[in-house]
């Protein structure tokens, strides 16, 4: 999810809860916590590309532009990872997003369908 533009912290707060509550971990918590300092002494081209290149699966909101998103999706799919990408429907998205082969699509209307769409995506106790 976007960190610093374009943050959409309440849609990350609910991808994080439907990526737990059906049984995964999240592997990224620091998405939904506090913006990092310019002072922070974490190096995070290393951590957010080991993190996309090592996950099971990357899901990914990209209903707004993010260069640091679009990279970590490129770290998962070129390891071979699972991609799910999260736009809200109406949003335009990168081409090069949409002709990606081996990827899932979530789109939604309203930030609460991203909860029950990634639920069923992910194998959660509702799918």
């Amino acid at each position: 999810m976007p960190m610093i533009a374009n943050r959409a912290l309440s849609r990350a707060k609910l991808m994080a809860k439907a990526i737990e509550d059906s049984g995964h971990e999240m592997t990224s918590p620091w998405v939904i916590g506090p913006i990092e300092t310019e002072q922070s002494r974490v190096n995070v081209f290393q951590r957010d590309k080991m993190g996309a290149e090592e996950c099971d699966i990357l899901v990914a909101d990209v209903s707004e532009p993010s260069i640091g998103v679009g990279m970590e999706i490129m770290a998962a799919y070129v390891s071979g990872r699972r991609v799910i990408l999260v736009a809200k429907k109406g949003n335009v998205i990168s081409r090069m997003l949409h002709q990606m082969d081996m990827k899932e699509t979530l789109e939604f209307d309203e930030d609460g369908e991203v909860y029950s769409g990634l639920l069923r995506l992910l194998g959660g106790p509702s799918s």
